[in-house]
């Protein structure tokens, strides 16, 4: 955080030449006692996060952070979990993040990027929230500038209007339910907007959600105003963890959510940079990260659980069904190329993109299916994640087959050409030795019929949907599969909570009842 305001007033700089006797008494603020801190922290008397490798304070003062020799940090084996928090600790830093090689994060995410929870952080008997500090907020000053437009304060007629319409409409954006019960629609129009009148930064979301699906309608919305909503809500959004607030928990877990879909307005911008997608995978892993600081406790008090429901996975058969042009791209990395050292990132990667696959080409495009592609970045390893952000041309190759899938999600407004701007950025811009791997996902490119891409995406010009075939697009099965949706970890399979422990609802092969969160 910022140092003090009065550090930079002409009455500082004159204070300055005074002596010791003369400074106006002030009292330190009461703070909790850390024994176990930095060197930095103990020597200014300041309570120390104790995150390891660099507390926050450190981090934010870009000091050296030197834990005395007596307790040394343990070291983190490549392949383990990198909690995000424990029971008295802040989040790591970003470097830490990402030590393991190929960690995937639990739930969908909106910050700049996440950490897999250790065991204890979906304990439902929390301690004290960690909030993350804003250097982790990094990605979100990208999203917007600051807009032109500037309404009143005060809340008029068209924000009722948007309110309105977020009540009658746009509540179901993120639901795929079917049939007379839908829960979390209730859930949005009801708790949610409870949450949004107590938090202006929600509120905003709301009205920016809503007056996105207008523009997408054609409805006579300006969009100056849209782009102050989305302004207002991220500036609202950091300064919320920034006063660290648990009565903020709930909006604070609900928006990272709707960042998600608000930040995808970013493709539909002709003078947004290219590749794109790169950081909206990073938007989408802020989810895991928020809500392993917040801990699952809270989320669950709050009632919003529901809202980070994933469709179950069987990755084992995903693997019959990974593009054998994109196995080979893997297999034949050689020892001196650079991406030698992340080939299990990519299989484990190309694991769950075969899960699209299956999926598709057994059950077709169902509401469910629809979630499988929306939510494939929860899963996806966070060191994909981060060589995205290093631009290698094989996550660029893979994304170039999600990017397919995206053009599937029709009946989703905020996932309207995503897919296809996307591959025509990548089409720009990968280098020419790479353009035969993405061949099929470049035939894909100005197809808008959903049947015609997944003929392409399967490579089968006879493919018809099996769910229209069978009359389960709206059957009874198919809100059964709705129903099913639950809780998994990141090999697809579910838990449950007992004794206030994430529990596999089915043992696995082992006999183990450990969810697995990470590969």
């Amino acid at each position: 955080m910022p140092e003090s305001s009065a550090s930079s007033s002409p009455e500082a700089h004159t204070s300055a030449s005074k002596t010791d006797d003369e400074k106006p008494y002030h009292s330190k603020r009461p703070h909790k006692k850390s024994r176990t801190g930095c060197k930095n922290c103990k020597a200014r008397k300041v309570k120390c996060d104790e995150a390891r490798p660099t507390c926050r304070s450190c981090r934010l003062r870009k000091t050296e952070c030197i834990y005395p020799s007596s307790s040394p940090p343990k070291p983190t084996p490549a392949g383990t979990v990198v909690p995000i928090r424990s029971k008295d600790s802040s989040l790591p830093s970003v470097e830490a993040e990402y030590s393991s090689n190929d960690q995937p994060s639990p739930f969908p995410s909106a910050l700049a990027a996440s950490s897999i929870p250790g065991q204890s952080d979906f304990d439902r008997d929390t301690t004290t929230p960690s909030f993350p500090s804003t250097d982790d907020l990094g990605l979100l000053p990208s999203i917007v500038v600051e807009p032109m437009y500037r309404p009143a304060p005060a809340v008029d007629e068209i924000d009722m209007r948007l309110l309105w319409f977020y009540t009658t409409s746009t509540c179901s954006s993120f639901s795929i339910e079917r049939g007379t019960t839908r829960p979390l629609e209730s859930l949005m129009r009801t708790t949610v907007v409870q949450h949004a009148f107590e938090t202006p930064f929600l509120m905003h979301s709301l009205f920016a959600l809503a007056s996105l699906q207008l523009q997408n309608l054609g409805s006579a919305i300006d969009p100056q105003r849209s782009f102050y909503y989305r302004a207002k809500s991220f500036e609202g959004y950091r300064k919320a963890v920034e006063d660290a607030n648990p009565a903020t928990i709930p909006a604070l877990l609900a928006n990272s959510l709707f960042l998600t879909a608000l930040s995808s307005q970013t493709f539909r911008d002709p003078d947004t940079k290219d590749l794109y997608i790169v950081d909206w995978m990073l938007v989408w892993r802020g989810i895991g990260l928020m809500i392993g600081a917040m801990g699952v406790g809270p989320m669950i008090d709050a009632g919003l659980n529901i809202l980070f429901y994933r469709p179950v996975m069987d990755l084992d058969e995903a693997t019959y069904s990974i593009p054998n042009n994109l196995l080979f791209m893997v297999s034949s990395i050689s020892t001196d190329d650079p991406d030698h050292t992340e080939v299990q990132v990519y299989y484990n990667t190309l694991r769950y993109l075969g899960s699209l696959y299956f999926n598709l080409a057994t059950k077709g495009m169902t509401p469910v299916m629809a979630l499988r592609i929306i939510t494939w970045f929860t899963f996806v390893p966070r060191r994909f994640v981060e060589l995205g952000r290093e631009m290698r041309p094989r996550v660029i190759v893979i994304l170039a087959y999600y990017a397919m899938f995206l053009k599937l999600t029709t009946g989703i407004w905020w996932t309207a050409g995503i897919g296809e701007r996307t591959l025509r950025d990548i089409k720009k811009h990968l280098n020419p030795d790479w353009i035969d791997l993405v061949r099929i996902p470049f035939q894909t490119i100005s197809v808008d019929d959903s049947t015609k891409v997944a003929r392409i995406i399967l490579q089968d010009p006879e493919w018809d949907n099996p769910s229209t075939i069978a009359g389960l697009a709206e059957s009874e099965e198919a809100l059964a599969n709705v129903r099913k949706l639950t809780w998994v970890d990141n090999v697809g399979e579910p838990i449950t909570w007992k004794d206030n422990k994430p529990v596999l609802v089915n043992p696995n092969d082992e006999g183990s009842t450990t969810p697995t969160w990470s590969l």
